[in-house]
């Protein structure tokens, strides 16, 4: 009796492991070595130095706006259009299971190929989009994508947004799948509405898939780096310059002391925001 409750650890203790050696030990290490000015042979104690130096970084306030907007952004895109692929296509349609599979087909594409791809779809000159847009008539309307301080960190959200929708989609939709249809049978008997019927049952009884998605694109979000790479590289000037590429160019410079106490800081960030998002949106779930 006493080894069938315990089975079920045989399964977890590689993972565990797995989680431990790559992830918790590599942090620990890494903040040890953020007090220190270290390079491959040797490293020096050097205090809150470094934590100091990152903080005072005349770029710090630009890559926390552009973080935190980029954040909101996508989060508040990718939840809602996957929110509304996943009504749209909680139904059995003929072309149901081919539709998912071509919003859910961006996600398992490598963040730098999209990247490169939109750098030449959102070309100014000879781009896809703006080519289309003259063909269309709007010739005054040919906006620099990338290349414009104003729009090119909502462009990067753009680019995001539509990659990880359709897997923001797929968490939601398999949330909704697992809402009994007798709810539903109940609300229509009472003359619910179709909206009354999302109101009152599929959101609330969704709500621990959303916190999940909320969860995960506000983990994305802060860890953005590989997307602003592929098309900007932090530029114009600084305009789409984040957390994590101020963290690199300090890598690129050999500060390694510093790009660590950067990777802490940004690591204890995620965790006191994702914790705080997770209780807050949990206090609203409702049981199945």
């Amino acid at each position: 009796m006493l080894r069938k409750k315990q089975y079920p650890v045989y399964f977890i203790l590689p993972g565990i492991f797995l989680f431990v050696m790559f992830f918790i030990v590599p942090f620990l290490v890494g903040f040890r070595y953020s007090f220190t000015n270290w390079n491959f042979k040797r490293a020096d104690f050097i205090g809150l130095e470094n934590y100091i130096s990152i903080l005072k970084n005349p770029n710090m306030s630009i890559a926390f706006k552009n973080t935190f907007l980029f954040t909101m952004v996508t989060t508040v895109g990718k939840v809602s259009i996957g929110m509304l692929l996943a009504v749209l296509l909680n139904r059995k349609l003929k072309t149901t299971n081919y539709l998912r599979t071509v919003f859910y087909l961006p996600a398992v594409v490598n963040s730098i190929a999209v990247g490169i791809v939109f750098t030449s779809l959102m070309h100014p000159s000879k781009g896809l989009i703006n080519t289309a847009l003259r063909t269309i008539g709007l010739t005054g309307f040919q906006p620099k994508w990338l290349t414009d301080t104003s729009i090119a960190m909502l462009s990067i959200c753009f680019i995001e947004i539509w990659k990880w929708s359709g897997y923001t989609m797929m968490i939601l939709l398999a949330g909704m799948q697992n809402i009994s249809r007798d709810y539903y049978e109940a609300a229509i008997m009472d003359g619910a509405t179709k909206w009354q019927q999302f109101k009152k049952i599929t959101f609330p009884l969704l709500m621990a898939s959303i916190n999940n998605v909320v969860v995960l694109s506000i983990i994305g979000g802060l860890k953005v780096f590989d997307i602003v790479v592929a098309t900007t590289g932090g530029g114009p000037g600084y305009a789409t310059e984040v957390f994590n590429t101020m963290i690199y160019n300090s890598y690129s410079y050999q500060k390694y002391g510093e790009a660590t106490a950067g990777t802490t800081l940004l690591a204890g960030m995620i965790l006191i925001i994702t914790l705080c998002t997770y209780r807050t949106i949990a206090k609203n779930e409702v049981e199945l």
